[in-house]
């Protein structure tokens, strides 16, 4: 199959629109559009595309099996092939947790590592991040359905800590972590906000501010 068919056959297996696609790895409808209908045969998001769509992305880009491949050099879930390795910036999918100290220090760490996914460099030059202070975490729960779903990957930026209200950041609160959009208040508090209305806002006061933390804001998602 060439491209164009690899595509749209992914596509219509993902149950995915264009625009969908298009929104998931931050490219323009047209632009994956051009893709899918042949018009351009190369892009730099097609390893971000293959994630989105679920499929292999060295089978997506180059139609060959990945099988050809010795199963040392496949990360879960992106295989990194030397042909395409040193086109992209590799950003790590992690496990986080989170530790407290003596009750007012919190430190966050990653357990471990689950794999990378690729992203073209101007990806992370667009949105003023390099592989250090990105890092891919999985959404857990439908608290910020239909937005982000459970088991949807989301792309945080840990040098953005400081709250631009109501943009969504990954928050540690009281022995939790978890995803939100973020509302300042008046008196200082802090809203931490459901996009899924079944779920009630939590609210982060000077009481119980020290058991919280801004993990990073969130600047990408795909699932």
């Amino acid at each position: 199959m060439s491209l164009r068919e690899r595509l749209k056959e992914s596509r219509r297996n993902a149950k995915k629109t264009q625009a969908e696609v298009a929104e998931a790895v931050g490219i323009t409808q047209p632009a994956y559009q051009a893709l899918e209908s042949g018009k351009n045969q190369k892009s730099a998001y097609l390893p971000m595309i293959a994630n989105v769509l679920g499929v292999d992305p060295y089978w997506l880009t180059t139609g060959n099996s990945p099988e050809s491949f010795d199963s040392s050099e496949i990360t879960d879930p992106i295989a990194v092939t030397d042909e395409l390795k040193d086109q992209f910036v590799w950003v790590d999918v992690v496990e986080a947790s989170f530790s407290c100290g003596n009750g007012e220090s919190i430190e966050f760490h990653f357990d471990a590592i689950n794999g990378k996914i690729p992203f073209p460099p101007t990806f992370l030059k667009d949105r003023n991040v390099t592989e250090q202070t990105m890092k891919i975490i999985k959404a857990k729960g439908d608290s910020m359905a239909d937005f982000i779903k459970d088991g949807d990957l989301v792309g945080i930026n840990l040098s953005q800590t400081d709250v631009i209200d109501g943009e969504i950041y990954a928050v540690y609160l009281a022995g939790e972590g978890m995803i939100k959009q973020v509302f300042k208040e008046a008196d200082g508090s802090l809203v931490l906000h459901s996009l899924n209305e079944k779920y009630r806002d939590k609210v982060v006061t000077e009481e119980n501010g020290k058991n919280f933390k801004v993990m990073g804001r969130q600047i990408w998602r795909a699932g």
